[in-house]
């Protein structure tokens, strides 16, 4: 299991996960920070960048802010 460090850009312009360690990223959205949009969005640019399902990505901490913790399966 690897916990991931997330900072959310939401309403962004453009959708990319930059990461600035091996545990610690930046994502930037289009979806806003409404009835969990963005984190729905978060969770399937990080799937997407790991290869993995976005039902394996879970929020466990931060869910109503901008800094999330995820954890991937």
């Amino acid at each position: 299991m690897r916990r991931i460090t997330v900072s959310v850009i939401p309403k962004a312009s453009r959708e990319v996960l930059e990461w600035l360690s091996e545990q610690e990223a930046k994502a930037w959205v289009h979806a806003a920070p409404e009835k969990g949009k963005a984190n729905e969005a978060v969770r399937t640019l990080v799937a997407r960048e790991l290869g993995v399902r976005p039902s394996q990505v879970r929020i466990v901490q931060g869910e109503r802010s901008r800094k999330k913790v995820l954890e991937v399966d």
